[in-house]
C-alpha cells in the first residue's frame, strides 16, 4: 500500500547522514551544496522588513545558500551512467510527499533519483516559515489589513508575504535554481561523485512549478548539459499564465495577483538584480528568454515552438482533470496540440493538485495505490 510505504520512508528519511540504507533494496546518499548565486537590491528596497509585534519574517538567506540534498540509489556497489533529477512544486516545505515517488522511480528504472530543492523551498527555507503559531499571527494580521484577501493561511503566509512584497523573488529564485542545477550537473558530468560515471546522462521528473523550471533548462540547454535529456511532467508543463496559484497551500489571492502581474509584465528585472559567477554569466540571456517563453502562451511563440520541435519524443506529461492549480487541459494546450504526449486523467477519489495521492484515508487506500502505480509506471517506462 502507498500509505504504508509513505510512512516507512518518512520515518527513515533524514538529510543528516551521508549514506544509509533506506530499505533493503535502496540507499540514500546526502551531499552538501553551496549556491554560487546571490541577489542585489536597491538600498532603499527593504525587502525583508516584514514585521508584526516585533517578529520579523526570517529572510531565509542562510538556509537557501547552504543546504543538503538527497540521492536515492539501488542498493548496489556501482557507479551509474544515468540519473533522474526530481523537482517539486511551489511552497513545498517537506520531502515526505515525494519520497515514495523517488522510491518507485529508482525501483522501476534502476537509476539514481536526485531530490533537489528549489531556492527558498524545502530544507532551503527556515523552520519558522512552517511554525503554525508564528505564521498564524502573520496570516491574521494580513487578513485584518485586507479583508478581501482569499485563501490566506499559516501554511502559505510566508510565501504570500514575499510574493506580495517582492514578486520578483519568484523569477530570481527560479534563475538561482537554474544555475544551481547547472553547477550540480556539471559536477556530475565531470566525475566529481563516487556514485556517478563521467558524462552522466541527466533526465527529469518534474511536478507542478518544477516542470516550468525543467522546460527552461531544456529549451536553453546551458553548456549543452541536457542534450538528449528527457522529462516527465506530472501536474505541470503549462505556461505560467494558465496556472492558478491561489490556494491555502500555495499563496493567497493578493499575492498571486501581484506575482502574475510581475511574471507577465516585467521582463528586465533579472539582469539588474542577480549576481552570477563570471564563467557562467553568459548563460543568463538564453535562460531568461526560455523562462519568458514559458511565462505566457503568447510570449516568444516562435522561440518556444521551434525549441519544442527539438524536444519531440523527449517530453511526456500527465495532468489531472480535477486539478485547479495547473489544469490538465492547460498542460495539453501548451504541450499536446502539436508536439508532445499528454494524458489527462481523473482518479476515482477526491484529490487535489497539492495532494494527488491522499495516503491518509484508509477507505480509499487501494484506489490511491492503483492510481499512483498508473502514473509512476508510465513515468518509469518513459524514463527507463
Amino acid at each position: 500500500m502507498l500509505s504504508d510505504l509513505s510512512k516507512d520512508l518518512a520515518d527513515k528519511f533524514t538529510l543528516e547522514n551521508s549514506r544509509y540504507v533506506l530499505r533493503e533494496n535502496m540507499v540514500c546518499h546526502t551531499y552538501d551544496f553551496v549556491s554560487d548565486i546571490s541577489f542585489q537590491f536597491d538600498d532603499e528596497k527593504e525587502l525583508f522588513k516584514i514585521n508584526l509585534d516585533g517578529s520579523n519574517l526570517d529572510n531565509g538567506e542562510k538556509e537557501n545558500q547552504n543546504f543538503r540534498y538527497a540521492v536515492f540509489t539501488p542498493n548496489k556497489n556501482k557507479k551509474y551512467s544515468e540519473a533522474i533529477i526530481l523537482l517539486h512544486g511551489l511552497n513545498e516545505r517537506n520531502w515526505g510527499k515525494y519520497l515514495p515517488w523517488a522510491y518507485h522511480l529508482v525501483l522501476q528504472t534502476q537509476k539514481p533519483v536526485i531530490l533537489f530543492p528549489i531556492a527558498y523551498h524545502m530544507n532551503r527555507s527556515p523552520l519558522t516559515w512552517i511554525c503554525p503559531r508564528l505564521m498564524n499571527k502573520f496570516s491574521i494580521s494580513r487578513k485584518e489589513a485586507a479583508p478581501a484577501i482569499e485563501n490566506s493561511s499559516f501554511v502559505n503566509v510566508a510565501l504570500s508575504l514575499r510574493m506580495d512584497h517582492c514578486p520578483e523573488l519568484f523569477s530570481m529564485s527560479g534563475i538561482q535554481t537554474y544555475f544551481d542545477i547547472v553547477k550540480l550537473t556539471s559536477a556530475m558530468k565531470a566525475g566529481h561523485f563516487e556514485i556517478f560515471e563521467n558524462d552522466c546522462h541527466i533526465d527529469f521528473f518534474a511536478y507542478s512549478i518544477g516542470a516550468l523550471l525543467t522546460e527552461t533548462l531544456l529549451i536553453s540547454n546551458p553548456l549543452q548539459l541536457f542534450t538528449g535529456s528527457k522529462a516527465f511532467f506530472f501536474c505541470g508543463g503549462s505556461t505560467f499564465d494558465k496556472i492558478n496559484g491561489c490556494s491555502r497551500s500555495i499563496m493567497d489571492s493578493q499575492a498571486f495577483a501581484h506575482l502574475k502581474n510581475h511574471v507577465l509584465n516585467h521582463t528586465d528585472v533579472l539582469e539588474k538584480e542577480i549576481k552570477i559567477p563570471e564563467q557562467n554569466a553568459h548563460l543568463l540571456k538564453d535562460g531568461w528568454k526560455a523562462f519568458l517563453a514559458m511565462s505566457g502562451i503568447n510570449n516568444y511563440i516562435n522561440h518556444r515552438e521551434n525549441s519544442f520541435k527539438h524536444l519531440i519524443n523527449r517530453i511526456k506529461a500527465i495532468g489531472l482533470e480535477g486539478d485547479f492549480v495547473v489544469p490538465g487541459n492547460a498542460i495539453k494546450d501548451t504541450l499536446g496540440k502539436v508536439f508532445f504526449d499528454v494524458d489527462v486523467l481523473d482518479f476515482p477519489f477526491k484529490y487535489s493538485h497539492e495532494v494527488p495521492f491522499p495516503v491518509h484515508n484508509q477507505k480509499i487506500n487501494d484506489a490511491v495505490t492503483q492510481s499512483f502505480n498508473l502514473v509512476f509506471n508510465k513515468a518509469s517506462l518513459f524514463l527507463s
